[in-house]
């Protein structure tokens, strides 16, 4: 599958739909190659505004060189990048990266931050003047569909959209280079579903969308809030600290419903109150209010879920996990435990999460294992044998495994941000 056919597909599409609705903003994707932006290759979300510009004679022109700016800035930065169109209004690049190859970018907007919402109208007026080179007493159509959105939250948001499109790229790929050596050898009348390769490498996402999904689905609210925690916590900025961490709030609850949505989980309420969380957002005034706000909306998969979950294996796998998790915790002992065969347990896990058994209780491990390393002084070998691992030298190998750091180093770099 070629990038064009890829952008056509369902699965893009309701990404940039969800997308559109968290942020309350359009989001298209183009491909940019020097100073030429090709057509828009996928899309979602409309601006009433937008429209009537576009229709102005140079309208198009002047917002696709907007958009060329702005696609530019970001993937020389690599990263989401913020800039004003011709209109004034604000918006948001983000680069996609599909194997590593620049030039596909997502943009976001318009919108107008939360913090002057008095400069929508003006700056839509002088943008409209210097467009039509005449002055004129109020914009022809209205602005109410341009939201307000804190000025952090829209790169999060861009951000959460182009790692889960690269994400999902990678998916595809992998499938269709299965698919195609069993089309080369096989006989076509006995294909069979080919099997997805395991990724092998942990996910070093800082949103731990997949592992607070797990956790929902399990039915363990007190392990996602640990988890939602840990993933606001590990902020590292310059910046207004809170400000940020709204930022990452965001984009956090976003790859959690992603996350949830590729394991089945019916995520329709949660994404209907996303604007509502965003907004919620702005009268946070520390991370507990943070994590609240950022549970509110999660806690709605995970009552969805226990509404209509016909199987109760995974509360209790998850149950038994915990009770058993300052010791060896043995897949065949679970499985018995549950009168469940052991490869049912893993297919379900991987079917559900791309986890194995040995994954999801090593980040559980894991998780605990920050947690204790943030807010005590505990040695090392302490917390090790705290979560199961008798071993420091293990421990240490299998932290650095999931996080890509060392224990230390993730003391010395999270330690004083409690």
């Amino acid at each position: 599958m070629n990038a064009a056919a890829f952008f056509r597909t369902d699965e893009v599409r309701r990404i940039l739909e969800r997308v559109s609705q968290a942020g309350s903003m359009p989001a298209s994707v183009h491909f940019l190659e020097g100073d030429h932006e090709g057509p828009s290759l996928a899309g979602a979300g409309r601006c009433e505004a937008c429209q009537y510009v576009a229709a102005c004679a140079g309208g198009k022109a002047a917002c696709r060189d907007s958009r060329v700016s702005g696609s530019r800035q970001a993937l020389a930065r690599r990263k989401p990048a913020a800039y004003l169109c011709h209109m004034g209004f604000a918006c948001v690049s983000a680069p996609v990266l599909l194997d590593n190859t620049p030039g596909f970018v997502l943009t976001l907007g318009p919108y107008c931050p939360a913090e002057a919402p008095q400069t929508l109208s003006l700056d839509a007026m002088k943008g409209l003047a210097a467009l039509v080179h005449e002055e004129r007493p109020f914009f022809p159509t209205p602005l109410t569909d341009i939201a307000l959105v804190p000025s952090t939250a829209v790169p999060a948001i861009a951000e959460w959209a182009a790692e889960s499109l690269s994400g999902l790229w990678e998916r595809t790929r992998e499938l269709q280079l299965a698919i195609e050596p069993a089309i080369e050898n096989t006989d076509p009348g006995a294909l069979r579903p080919p099997r997805r390769r395991r990724s092998k490498t942990p996910d070093h996402s800082p949103y731990r969308g997949t592992e607070i999904a797990a956790a929902l689905a399990s039915g363990n609210q007190t392990l996602a809030r640990s988890l939602v925690k840990s993933a606001l916590a590990e902020v590292e900025s310059k910046g207004e600290m809170l400000a940020v961490r709204r930022a990452r709030a965001i984009a956090l609850a976003g790859a959690t419903l992603e996350a949830a949505e590729r394991a089945h989980l019916d995520t329709m309420e949660s994404w209907e109150e996303f604007p509502a969380f965003v907004a919620a957002l702005r009268q946070a005034k520390s991370d507990s209010d943070l994590t609240s706000a950022a549970m509110s909306l999660l806690a709605i998969v995970l009552r969805v879920t226990a509404r209509a979950s016909s199987e109760g294996t995974l509360p209790e796998l998850n149950r038994l996990i915990m009770a058993r998790l300052p010791e060896a915790v043995r897949l065949a002992e679970v499985a018995q435990r549950l009168n469940r065969h052991p490869t049912a347990i893993t297919h379900q896990l991987q079917r559900k999460f791309g986890l194995s058994f040995s994954q999801y209780v090593g980040r559980v491990r894991i998780d605990m294992a920050k947690e204790l390393l943030r807010r005590t002084r505990l040695g090392v070998g302490d917390i090790a044998q705290r979560v199961g691992v008798a071993d420091a030298s293990n421990f240490s190998k299998l932290f650095r495994k999931f996080e890509g750091v060392s224990p230390q180093q993730y003391r010395s770099r999270y330690r004083s941000q409690r």
